[in-house]
Parts: structure tokens; sequence; C-alpha cells
């Protein structure tokens, strides 16, 4: 593996230091290079024309827009997988896994906003593929 050198100053080295020990890092490196990775993921996923998948998380409103997210399913065929539990006695929680061009998966996440009932969505996203 080749070898970087990066400069930073003192207080973002502590700041790393402090993470990779709490996450448990063998180095600095490991640290470092999970940060790039994660930064690399971040950045491509802006790219148009590739591909990728991405995992949605969308918290909801018991009983709101459960068919509303049913019916995503069949106009997104790039859902491979949905998984429905409850967070509580209010709120749901549903998952999905989906894989397919950024353009599409952007639309999808754009489409679960729009609906009535949603509360929060996150997600995690691969790096576009060409």
């Amino acid at each position: 593996m080749p070898i970087v050198s990066v400069s930073m100053d003192d207080s973002i080295l502590r700041s790393l230091d402090d993470v990779a020990q709490r996450r448990r890092y063998r180095s600095r490196s490991e640290a470092v290079r999970e940060a790039l990775r994660e930064f690399i993921d971040v950045t491509e996923w802006g790219r148009e024309g590739g591909e990728a998948s991405v995992i949605l998380a969308v918290i909801y409103g018991r009983g709101n827009p459960r068919a509303d997210l049913a019916m995503l399913q069949h106009r997104f065929d790039e859902i491979r997988t949905m998984l429905h539990t409850h967070v509580d006695e209010a709120d749901c929680l549903q998952i999905f896994v989906a894989e397919g061009s950024t353009a599409r998966l952007k639309e999808l996440i754009a489409q679960l906003r729009r609906i009535k009932g949603v509360k929060v969505i996150k997600f995690i996203q691969t790096a576009a593929r060409r």
C-alpha cells in the first residue's frame, strides 16, 4: 500500500486520535482510510450517469403513508427489498434497499420526501459506479 503524507493542525490531529481510540482503530491510517471512503462515497453520489446502491430509513406517523410507501415499490423497480417495523406507539420505520442509476435513486428519495406523514429520511449510499 502506498504511503501518503498529510499535514494537519494539532486540533484536528487530536480529534482524529480521539475518534480512532474510541472506535478502536488499530492506527490513524485505518481511521483516515475510512473517512476518505466516506468522503468519496458522498462526493461521487453527486455525479450523474452512474449506478449506486442505497439504504433508506424512513420514519413516519403510524397509519399515515403506508399505502403510498408500498406503491413506490411498484413504481421503482430499483427497490430490491423493504422492511417494516414499529418504532413506538406513534411512529413506524420503513427500510428500503435499492440499486440503480443515481438519477433514479435521487428521484425515489424526492418522492419519499413528498409523502405526507413522513417525518425523517436518512440514507446511506455507495459511490456511483459507471
